[in-house]
Formats: structure tokens, C-alpha cells, sequence
């Protein structure tokens, strides 16, 4: 039986479907291939492809194709739960030539409603374990024959294999740009970040905007609640920066408790506006200390503004950064806008204007 499964055609599929695999650097790209290559060799109606999510403990649908979305919306299930759930922890296929005769899809909704008869479930198997399930799904009583199990049995293996390449290359990438406790831009890539767009403001003659931003008072709440609590300020501080942000802007940690927001297209004036609005929801926010405390925390911003404040990056952040100085010395939970040309601070924030 395995010499005629192993054909030369069937021989010839396994290594096209290996090599295209190869071929995708991003993970939606090739969950997309996986799903539309179980369903041309297996010649299906629909597919299902499910992804454990470490985070959530549930296995995720990530890509499907010929069911509806009321179907695809469904909850997530979890580990061990169903056929699907089954297949995933004991590493092992399903195969049904019709689920309404199976026991075990009497609750589901995909022969009822989706009108499913034929199933065949096969594990994304690692060589430790398996992180997935690829099901492919036909609408009429029709077995699969056992070159197609076979076909996709081989390519949940290869494509298992893909996946974890694909993720783990992805996450290396991550960490290199993404700083590791907050995970906002780091300061290699936030640099790289304010040079391109610098280079995009030059040649269309956009304005551009830097927020350099300091938790005030952080030291003190380092030594009175830890630095545990302390890197969580961190983080969630770093989390209100990006919830207020639009999706142009970009927000780095520039080093400990110092922050840096580029704002694309957007004069000193808006920018200010933009930075008080942050600066009142930190002001609302309360952030865990020792013995479950709420505390507030504030912070001081300084803004610097392309081109009117100079065309080199260096030169933006530390105008930005001397005009967040000044917020300091001058109070603390301040906005201040560097001027260059007169040599003068404009605060803002607590009601001083100089």
C-alpha cells in the first residue's frame, strides 16, 4: 500500500508543497497557503485551520475557507475539548465519512448548518507535540481516499514545520525592534523609525512632530514600591502612550522611565495639544503599588517640531529634550514647546505660558 501511495506523482506534490513552503516570511501568508493547499489535495469543500494560542490556552481558527461566519465567529475551544481538541492533544487524525452518523459532532453546528458530511481532521505535529489541527470538510457523503489523508497528513507535518520556522523568526525580528518590558519601539528602532519619516517630511515638505517624555517622580516610586511595581508602571504607562496614539504615530522608549512620541504631519501647536491630552489621561490613570495601593504618577513632556526647529534627528530630540527639562525644573506635569530661534520655552499644561 505505501509503494502505491508513494508514487512518483504523489512524490513529485510533497516536494513542490515543501519548497512553496519555504517561501513565505510572513505567518498570515502562509497560513493562507497551508489552507489553500489542503483544500486542491484533498479536492474539499471547506477548511479549518486551527492555531493553539499560548496566551489564551485555546485553540484559534486562523484561516478557513467555505464556511460561513456565524460558524467562524464561534468561540474558541479549548485543549481536549471536541474532536478538534483531540486531535491536537493526542497528535492522532479523525476521520469521518459522514458526522452525521458520528457521536461526536451531534452538537456541532457544521452538518446542521453549514451542511458538512465528510471530515477529515489532521494534527499540525511538531516533533514534541502538535500546535494546530488542519480540517478539511466535504458537503456531500464522499470518504476522502487514502492517497488524500495520506497527501495531508505529510503536509500537516511540513507545514507544522513552516509555522514554527515563520514564528520564530518573527518573534526574533520582534525582539530586536520592540523594547522587551513594554513593548513599544525600542531606541535602535525607534531612531530608525524618526529618520525614515524625517526623510519622508523632507521630500513632501510635511511637518513633523517629537513628544520626549519623563515619569516624574519615578526614582520615588521605585524605592517605595519596588522595581517590580516599578517595571509595571512602566509597562502600563507605555500602554496608555499607544492606546492615546493614532495609528500613524509611533511611540519608543528612549531609556528608563523616558519616553519619545513621533507625530507625523503635525505642527508644534497640535503636537502640544496632543501631548496635554496624554498628559491628563495619565493624570486620571492610577497604577498598582505595594499592598495593592492606587497611586497617580505624572509627567513631563518637552516637543520639538521639523523644520523649524532643525532638520537632523539629533537636533530635534535634544531641543525636545531640553524643552522636557524645563518642564521639570519649572513643576513638573507640564508641556513645553522648544523655540529655537528666540531661545525661549513655551510651557504649557499647568496654566504658565513664558
Amino acid at each position: 500500500m505505501l509503494s502505491t501511495l508513494l508514487s512518483e506523482d504523489i512524490l513529485e506534490k510533497i516536494f513542490f508543497i515543501s519548497q512553496r513552503l519555504t517561501n513565505y516570511d510572513g505567518v498570515d501568508d502562509i497560513w493562507e497557503y497551508i489552507a489553500k493547499t489542503a483544500l486542491t489535495i484533498t479536492r474539499a469543500d471547506a477548511v479549518v485551520i486551527r492555531d493553539f494560542n499560548l496566551v489564551s490556552g485555546h485553540l484559534t481558527i486562523v484561516k478557513s475557507y467555505g464556511l460561513s461566519k456565524s460558524y467562524i465567529n464561534e468561540p474558541p475551544i479549548r485543549l481536549e475539548e471536541g474532536v478538534i481538541g483531540y486531535v491536537v492533544s493526542e497528535s492522532k487524525p479523525y476521520i469521518h465519512s459522514d458526522i452525521l452518523q458520528s457521536i461526536e459532532w451531534s452538537t456541532s453546528g457544521l452538518a446542521s448548518k453549514e451542511g458538512i458530511r465528510s471530515v477529515v481532521c489532521v494534527p499540525l505535529k511538531g516533533k514534541e507535540s502538535s500546535t494546530g489541527a488542519i480540517t478539511v470538510m466535504r458537503k456531500k457523503v464522499e470518504p476522502f481516499s487514502e492517497q488524500e489523508i495520506f497527501l495531508l497528513k505529510i503536509f500537516g507535518l511540513q507545514a507544522s514545520e513552516a509555522i514554527k520556522i515563520v514564528k520564530l523568526v518573527n518573534s526574533l525580528q520582534q525582539q530586536a525592534m520592540y523594547d522587551d518590558l513594554t513593548q513599544v519601539y525600542n531606541k535602535n528602532a525607534l531612531n530608525s523609525v524618526l529618520e525614515k519619516t524625517l526623510s519622508l517630511s523632507k521630500r513632501y515638505s510635511k511637518e513633523m512632530s517629537i513628544i520626549f517624555i519623563d515619569i516624574d517622580n519615578f526614582k520615588m516610586f521605585n524605592d517605595t514600591h519596588g522595581h517590580l511595581l516599578g517595571d509595571k508602571l512602566l509597562c502600563d504607562f507605555a500602554q496608555i502612550l499607544k492606546k492615546n496614539c493614532r495609528k500613524s504615530d509611533s511611540v519608543g522608549r528612549f531609556g528608563g522611565e523616558e519616553f519619545v512620541i513621533l507625530v507625523p504631519h503635525t505642527n508644534k501647536k497640535k503636537a502640544a495639544a496632543f501631548a496635554n491630552k496624554i498628559r491628563r489621561s495619565i493624570e486620571k490613570s492610577t497604577f498598582i503599588g505595594r499592598g495593592n495601593s492606587e497611586n497617580s504618577i505624572t509627567f513631563s513632556a518637552g516637543i520639538s517640531c521639523f523644520p523649524e526647529d532643525g532638520d537632523a534627528i539629533f537636533e530635534l530630540l535634544q531641543q525636545a529634550d531640553r524643552a522636557m527639562y524645563q518642564s521639570k525644573i519649572t513643576g513638573k506635569n507640564k508641556v513645553t514647546s522648544w523655540i529655537d530661534e528666540l531661545d525661549i520655552f513655551q510651557v504649557d499644561g499647568r496654566g504658565i505660558i513664558a
